[in-house]
């Protein structure tokens, strides 16, 4: 096999394997970017929710720092795919000017060899070159060699022919690239525009909120209240369950294992929404001095949102709270999970409920702000929920 030839197959064999590469991470970064889209029309219909009596509450500023962080996202991810086109571009511009390489370096062999066979030909035919043999056996060579010779140029041109398809198939692919990029382009400049809307409404709101100190502060110590009177009631609840436990010597390993099993891995208690308050300490969104602890997550939703069951278990306490809407507390045999600021009920104490099976609704407060408390509790204390439910891509 010719040079040209072995560098033909090389090429077809690298641009295979390429566009397989390419296909994969493609495909990767579309399914990366849909589901950062739905995750925005989520909290677009949460955030049009908060806007229908009170544009400034805390939880119309979360909605709006929860978009932001999904058009970021959303962004980097256009991002991701037109730099991956670049390397597309690049890697199949090199392609083609291999293959022009070799389909130059073809067609000169190929015009070689028509020359050579014009020169040999010249002043007598292929009939006066085979009776010119002396013997019979160089009568056989030279048909031999002639028909090795004529084998050779039409492996030639389908040589050529099957370089200049490849080209004309790789200008094709490049344009199409090209078209797609200017695309993405078009989507990134459309999305950092809306990404600068959000901002600037989110600077105005924090603003107004800022000055509305003193109400925030007194709401902030009534939520603070309820919260450590519930919190107090669950530790009290999960305590007397563990003891009963202890005392019937009930065995909890295979529940155990199992709830373990699903760590990462648990539904969401809501279908929608995202988390407006994380586990664990972080700064107030507008009191930069304070300083909040959330044994739990918070979770935004939609208006009138279905609560559910994230794991198989038995309704230890249902419990009501001002401030903090009605609690439901189902044990998974030493683990706990509880579901506070629903504002109705469709459950029993000491009833049996699977996964998914619907507690109750959301609490929607005097904001419009419709948001539930998730909590898990090991064996000794509340661990972050979020290591616990199914990755959502913001």
């Amino acid at each position: 096999m010719s040079g040209s030839r072995i560098t033909v197959v090389l090429v077809l064999i690298i641009l295979a394997f390429d566009v397989s590469q390419a296909q994969t991470e493609r495909q990767r970064l579309e399914k990366e970017k849909q589901e950062i889209q739905d995750r925005i029309l989520e909290t677009q219909k949460i955030l049009s929710q908060t806007a229908s009596k009170k544009n400034n509450s805390l939880g119309r500023l979360r909605a709006l720092n929860n978009q932001i962080r999904s058009r970021v996202s959303l962004v980097n991810a256009i991002k991701g795919e037109v730099t991956l086109l670049d390397e597309e571009i690049a890697e199949d511009q090199s392609i083609i000017d291999a293959m022009e390489n070799d389909l130059n370096a073809l067609t000169d062999e190929y015009g070689q060899m028509i020359y050579a066979t014009q020169k040999t030909s010249s002043g007598f035919n292929q009939l006066t070159f085979l009776f010119a043999s002396g013997t019979f056996n160089q009568l056989f060579m030279r048909m031999k060699y002639m028909k090795q010779y004529g084998e050779a140029r039409k492996k030639q041109v389908e040589q050529i022919q099957i370089v200049q398809q490849s080209l004309n198939e790789q200008i094709v692919e490049i344009e199409e690239q090209k078209s797609s990029k200017q695309s993405l382009l078009n989507e990134e400049l459309s999305e950092n525009r809306k990404l600068s809307n959000l901002q600037s409404e989110q600077r105005s709101l924090v603003t107004k909120l800022e000055q509305q100190e003193n109400k925030i502060r007194q709401d902030l110590a009534r939520q603070r209240a309820s919260e450590k009177e519930l919190s107090d009631r669950i530790d009290a609840i999960i305590e007397a369950e563990r003891l009963a436990a202890l005392a019937s010597a009930v065995d909890m390993s295979d529940i155990n294992a199992a709830f373990e099993g699903e760590k990462g891995r648990l539904p969401w208690p809501v279908d929608q929404g995202f988390v407006s308050s994380k586990y664990g300490k972080h700064r107030h969104p507008t009191l930069r001095t304070v300083m909040l602890t959330n044994k739990g997550i918070d979770i935004q939703t939609t208006k009138n949102a279905s609560v559910k069951s994230v794991f198989p278990g038995k309704v230890s306490a249902i419990m009501s709270i001002p401030g903090q809407g009605n609690t439901v507390l189902i044990q998974h045999g030493e683990y706990f999970t509880a579901y506070s600021k629903l504002k109705a009920v469709v459950v029993k104490k000491g009833e049996q409920v699977q996964a998914q099976q619907v507690l109750g609704q959301v609490l929607t407060d005097n904001n419009d702000v419709s948001e539930v408390k998730f909590k898990v509790f090991d064996q000794k204390t509340t661990v972050n929920p979020e290591t616990w439910l199914e990755r959502k891509i913001n």
